[in-house]
């Protein structure tokens, strides 16, 4: 596992993962204008301003003092990024000139943003999409408790490696340190990852829930308690039995 800072090379390559992994989700073609701009299977199909803008994003997220990206790597190629959100303790202090870089960085980005649109998505339904995030830590965890935790920002798998290991390796990498520390981690799921997170030891504590009636999107939250759940080695003898079977 690499840990930021990251060589520039790298940020393209988690840039072109992060699009593609998410290419056609429920929650991208929840908030996405038409069908086309959800859909991007590969590098050729990204839009140059959204690559450049994604590119940007990962490059600045290494600033936010709150934010570890870890990355897996596999013979010089990046095959997955996850991005965790530490406890408020554990975050790393700033100086005064970091804060004012990091803040003019950050008043940068919205000026682009305001003067060049995403234009592949719904601002409205993004905002929503944000805000309800916000409500879910505070229904299901309790106002503030998210700074206590671990939170899984966001995990993507370079296409060409999953089903190799790759997600749950960048999921372990956080769950050890937060066992280290007797430390819950957080996160929302798809449908897809539901699983691996449940074998991982999550439970469900709530949902999220988007759109009208009868057109709703769903989003599981999920809570990962050290006390209660298994050991890396029981869950490596787990995995180990159903591929036996």
């Amino acid at each position: 596992m690499h840990r930021a800072p990251f060589p520039s090379s790298f940020f393209r390559q988690t840039a072109i993962i992060h699009c593609c992994a998410f290419s056609n989700s429920s929650i991208v073609s929840w908030w996405s204008p038409t069908p086309e701009h959800a859909k991007m299977d590969s590098v050729e199909e990204i839009p140059p301003l959204r690559l450049q803008k994604t590119i940007r994003d990962h490059r600045h997220r290494e600033l936010d003092p709150k934010t570890v990206v870890v990355c897996a790597v596999i013979d010089g190629e990046v095959a997955g990024v996850a991005s965790w959100h530490v406890p408020a303790r554990l975050r790393r202090s700033e100086s005064l000139a970091e804060t004012i870089y990091r803040k003019g960085i950050e008043y940068k980005d919205a000026l682009e943003d305001w003067m060049f649109p995403l234009y592949w998505m719904i601002p409205e339904k993004r905002a929503a999409f944000s805000q309800s995030l916000l409500d879910a830590m505070d229904k299901h965890l309790g106002k503030g408790k998210i700074d206590e935790m671990w939170y899984l920002k966001i995990l993507a798998v370079n296409p060409k490696y999953q089903r190799r290991g790759v997600g749950a390796a960048l999921v372990d990498w956080g769950l050890e340190h937060a066992r280290q520390r007797g430390e819950k981690v957080y996160l929302e799921s798809s449908e897809n990852g539901k699983g691996l997170y449940l074998k991982k030891g999550f439970k469900p504590v709530g949902e999220i829930v988007l759109g009208e009636e009868g057109k709703q999107l769903t989003m599981p939250c999920m809570l990962w308690d050290p006390d209660s759940a298994p050991s890396q080695k029981e869950v490596e003898q787990f995995q180990a039995g159903q591929v036996e079977k």
